[in-house]
């Protein structure tokens, strides 16, 4: 049986995550999160990614690598420029791209994390999320995962996440992962 591919695909909390597990564990707990079976997992995470951003540069990485399974972790530099309804459409609408024309099996929306001391840009993540929950539930290939437990674990810059939280957000990918790998085994 040929591995399952997944994509995490996203902004710089994906590349500094990638790169905290290649400096504070190995190379093979990056591969594959420390799951069994036969998973290879695909990191790209650019800083400053927005959703049009990724269509209009990161889909040759999709088309490269053909994975069965995409996370995405987007949403987060949109909401500082549009609006929860905008940018929730624009996931939706690259949901649907990944799966009818790149053959994606399984897409994973992550939760956009909170930043500190930002009211107003949490009340535009919890708009986002509501309305994700709404509009991806009818789409049998996807599913939005929320991320628990490490809203006060940042950096120095208040967005990105210190290592306690890099860990943190570690273990709740695995979770997705797992949760992505039986909706797969079930399709």
């Amino acid at each position: 049986m040929a591995p399952v591919r997944v994509l995490v695909l996203g902004h710089s909390f994906i590349h500094h995550l990638h790169t905290f597990l290649l400096r504070n564990f190995n190379a093979h707990i990056a591969a594959n999160l420390s799951l069994p079976g036969d998973l290879q997992i695909q990191w790209h995470g650019i800083g400053g990614r927005t959703i049009p951003k990724t269509v209009r540069f990161d889909l040759h990485v999709v088309e490269e690598l053909a994975p069965n399974i995409v996370i995405l972790q987007l949403g987060t530099n949109d909401l500082t420029t549009t609006s929860a309804i905008e940018t929730g459409s624009a996931i939706e609408d690259l949901n649907r791209l990944l799966h009818e024309s790149y053959g994606v099996q399984v897409v994973c929306v992550c939760q956009t994390i909170y930043r500190l001391n930002s009211p107003y840009f949490n009340k535009q993540v919890d708009l986002l999320t509501k309305y994700l929950k709404v509009v991806l539930e009818p789409l049998p290939y996807t599913f939005y995962w929320r991320h628990r437990g490490f809203w006060h674990c940042k950096s120095r810059d208040s967005v990105h996440l210190n290592n306690r939280g890099s860990y943190k957000f570690f273990r709740s990918l695995r979770g997705a992962v797992l949760r992505c790998m039986r909706i797969f085994m079930a399709s």
